[in-house]
């Protein structure tokens, strides 16, 4: 499934089970779950979404992506 706008997201994380997963309701109205993520996958896919930029997600494989305007991006290197 290529990647869809996301306009909304519900997280659910469970302490119990340590894993949690989130439903994301993409630009089109569909709502989708995605699978079990564990504390690190979580804590990153929550901090992209958290951004105001444009999210892209794909449900199936628990990926998101942020999309900055043309011209807006930075770059770094690592050294």
């Amino acid at each position: 499934m290529p990647m869809k706008q996301i306009k909304g997201y519900q997280a659910l994380w469970k302490p119990k089970d340590h894993k949690g997963h989130f439903w994301f309701t993409y630009a089109d109205g569909d709502r989708e779950r995605t699978a079990d993520l564990d504390a690190e996958s979580f804590r990153i896919v929550l901090e992209m979404l958290g951004t105001n930029k444009p999210i892209f997600g794909d449900h199936t494989t628990a990926s998101v992506a942020v999309h900055w305007p043309q011209g807006k991006l930075s770059t770094c290197g690592w050294f």
